[in-house]
């Protein structure tokens, strides 16, 4: 999460002034243990305001004017931000301040909602490398479209903040699904709310972050005897209660629980044996019933494709619970060590790096004692609303023919060499060209020399992949599906 604290004019005109804010909201940040910045705004207002209504009582004029800094002043409060520990933000509303940017050393550019579609303007920030967050208050989709298409054709890094241009915003006014919305149109950047409902109705902040906003910019301000803030401006008190209510609600969507397996595992079904069983014998379900409770060592309900299929490891007796030391694996562990050295070979080859904490299985369709011939090795990256594995294949290994019924996926060739047969036509797969395999098309591949495929899918439903040969769904799960560590 990054706060964004915007000063704005509510410095009325004095660096003292400016500086007590930063220091009150410094304390702020630091209390609350956020990433935080303090905003500026850059006006040139001599060429900023027309010449004929310098003078006017024009609302923005006048506070303009009644409030207006010097370069040499911004730069004394910009050291005074940056000595707080706060990073420094600026929104420039004109092409001419944009120098002070390098000027001054701010690090990012934020972009008013008014100068949303100033093109003049944006045409000149996208060419600033600097980080820059863009507002989004009264822009059509259509706008914004030209917007990120203008600097994501830059190269620029930037995010786009939901914003809603009334002073105060009424809540009612708010339009937070628009969040949901920008988020769809624009996945590959960051989204944020930059908000202005009257710090004294509960903040939409909270509900912001639910939805997905990474960056909150809220206006602040510290009143005095004789300076009172404007009506969507908030105090250290009021913008620490709202940061408190933003950091409950990230303890309720990143926080887990535990404890919830040790409850949950004491609620469960043991295994205990049905018949008399001597060692050696091959488990299969019908040697089981489940009860409560389930005792200590012993194997739960949930553990039953696991057991089926393994050999016990000594006499067992009728009724008697099923301990994780009565059963022993089929698996040939000198058959697991050397798909191990192998893999870690080849991707130490293609220089894949592994942080050790992935999910790692083999897929022995026919055994483990046709590996060498059958199967593949799946590393399991990432399973959400998309899927990411690696999968390496090691030389003259084929992975048999199979559709899946629901997810989509799409390989890329990352090392070695891959002959993919799709609808019956072999591919050979190169680097950088991703093949598309639709749902519910039969497909196999195969390396001569071994190789190192990247899938990226949709998400990966266990039990998804129908193969052609039926013999492959007869051996047990345990035999053909195995989850090893690489490290």
């Amino acid at each position: 999460m990054f706060y964004i604290f915007e000063m704005a004019n509510n410095h009325q005109g004095s660096v003292e002034h400016a500086k007590l804010i930063v220091d009150k909201f410094a304390e702020v940040a630091s209390d609350t243990g956020v990433n935080a910045a303090v905003k500026l705004q850059f006006r040139q207002l001599d060429t900023f305001i027309h010449e004929d209504f310098k003078q006017s009582d024009l609302k923005f004029v006048k506070r303009f004017n009644s409030t207006r800094l010097s370069k040499e002043q911004f730069s004394e409060i910009i050291e005074h931000i940056r000595a707080s520990g706060l990073s420094v933000v600026s929104t420039p509303f004109d092409n001419e301040s944009l120098p002070w940017f390098d000027d001054l050393n701010v690090p990012i550019v934020k972009v008013a909602s008014c100068s949303i579609d100033d093109w003049p303007l944006l045409n000149e920030i996208c060419k600033i490398n600097k980080r820059i967050i863009i507002s989004t208050g009264g822009a059509t989709i259509e706008t914004l479209r030209k917007v990120y298409n203008l600097f994501k054709h830059n190269n620029r890094d930037f995010a786009f903040m939901h914003c809603i241009g009334e002073y105060p915003t009424p809540v009612e006014n708010s339009n937070l699904s628009r969040i949901n919305l920008l988020r769809s149109e624009f996945p590959d950047i960051e989204i944020g709310f930059s908000t202005h409902e009257s710090p004294d109705v509960d903040s939409l902040a909270p509900t912001a972050v639910a939805m997905g906003c990474t960056i909150v910019e809220k206006h602040v301000g510290v009143p005095t005897d004789t300076i009172s803030l404007n009506a969507y401006s908030n105090t250290p008190q009021q913008m620490k209660k709202a940061i408190e209510e933003i950091q409950v609600i990230q303890s309720a969507l990143y926080g887990t629980s535990k404890t919830e397996t040790e409850s949950l595992g004491a609620l469960k079904r043991g295994m205990y044996l049905n018949r008399n069983v001597k060692e050696g014998e091959i488990l299969s379900e019908d040697d089981f019933y489940f009860a409560m409770p389930c005792q200590d060592g012993q194997y739960n309900v949930s553990s039953i494709e696991k057991v089926i299929g393994t050999i016990a490891a000594k006499d067992l007796s009728i009724n008697e619970p099923l301990k994780k030391d009565c059963n022993r694996t089929t698996i040939d562990d000198k058959i697991i060590s050397k798909i191990v050295r192998q893999t870690i070979k080849i991707l130490s080859e293609a220089k894949i790096p592994l942080s050790g904490n992935e999910k790692v299985e083999i897929s022995a369709h026919y055994g483990l004692q046709k590996f060498s011939e059958y199967g593949a090795l799946i590393i399991d990256k990432i399973n959400r609303e998309y899927c990411k594995k690696i999968i390496v294949v090691t030389p003259g290994q084929k992975h048999p023919t199979h559709r899946h019924i629901k997810k989509e996926e799409a390989f890329e060739l990352l090392h070695g060499d891959c002959t993919l047969t799709l609808n019956g036509k072999e591919i050979r797969l190169t680097k950088g060209k991703p093949i598309l395999i639709p749902r519910g098309v039969d497909h196999k591949f195969r390396s001569d020399k071994g190789c190192v495929i990247e899938e990226i899918s949709t998400t990966h439903i266990p039990g998804d992949s129908i193969y052609k040969d039926a013999v492959i769904n007869t051996l047990p799960l345990s035999e053909r599906k195995i989850k090893i560590k690489l490290r």
